[in-house]
Parts: structure tokens; sequence; C-alpha cells
């Protein structure tokens, strides 16, 4: 059984490493985006950041939700951002994880991960943590997002959300 889920974390690894190389090639952006730093602080005080939860004796917890300033991301209508999160592997188990087992949520819109360099993946060893990135490419739309844990090859029902508000600078 473990040979089968080390096989199934490594093609997934594959598959986000080519995910990840795709994203790499696009041009710088040339425009600055800003958002209103009252509105980001208004919503961050209410807000499940620094909130865990737990997942079958999995601990997440998101710290913070913020834009990402990068000139090579250039998706027109779009704004480049990132989850910082922290995750206890409080089973005797190896458990896989991933950024691309989260995703976002702005009303009923989905919104995938962004391939990006230190996007988290790895498995994470019996009673140690990981702290990692995810990133999204989200719409030049004023919102207050969920962020949601929802395992790639997991069951369709349990799922942990989070209210991150809207992204601070």
């Amino acid at each position: 059984m473990k040979i089968f889920k080390r096989s199934a974390f490594i093609a997934v690894a594959l598959i986000m490493s080519m995910a990840l190389l795709s994203a790499c090639s696009e041009k710088p952006k040339k425009e600055n985006q800003a958002t209103n730093a009252t509105t980001a602080a208004k919503s961050a005080s209410s807000t499940d950041l620094n909130k865990a939860k737990v997942f079958t004796d999995i601990s997440i917890t998101p710290k913070s939700f913020k834009l990402k300033q990068d000139d090579t991301f250039k998706e027109k209508g779009k704004t480049l951002t990132v989850v910082a999160m922290h995750i206890e592997n409080k089973t005797k188990d190896d458990f896989g994880i991933g950024a691309g087992d989260f995703y976002l949520l702005l009303g009923k819109e989905k919104i995938t991960t962004h391939g990006y360099y230190d996007s988290f993946g790895d498995v994470i060893k019996p009673n140690k943590a990981l702290d990692g990135n995810a990133y999204f490419a989200i719409p030049d739309v004023k919102g207050e997002y969920t962020l949601v844990y929802h395992p790639v090859n997991g069951p369709k029902t349990p799922k942990l959300e989070w209210s991150i508000g809207a992204p601070t600078k």
C-alpha cells in the first residue's frame, strides 16, 4: 500500500512540475496593481486566517493571503496572490499534500492554484510540519475569498473551508 501511495504522489509531483514549467514562460508584467488597504485591513480582522482546522488528524492553518509582486506574471485581468500555510501531520503515517489540493472560491467561481516555482508539495512525516505557499491568479475584482482544501484524489464531500477575505499587500 505504501508503494502505491508513493507512486501516486510521484505522479502528482511530476504533473505539478510540468505545470510549473509551463508557467515560467510568461512575459514580464509592466503595470503595477494595487488594492484598497483599508478594505483589506477591515476584512483581515473577520477572517479565518491563523485558524487551524483538522482533516483526518492533519492540521491546516492558512497564515496569510497577500498580493504577490512578480514582474513575470502576465495574465490580463488577473492578479497573482499567495496564501502562506502551515500543515501538521499528527498521524502515524506519511501524508502527501500539495498546493493543488486547494482552491479559492469567489462567490461560485472556483479558482485553482497557479503553478509557481516555490508552491509547496511534499510528503510530511508523522508528527512533523510543513510551511509552504499556494499561489492563485485571481480576477481583478474586489471580493471576499474562501480557501478550500479538497484533496485531488480525495472523497467528494469531506473538505475544509476558511473565509480568508481579500488579499493584502
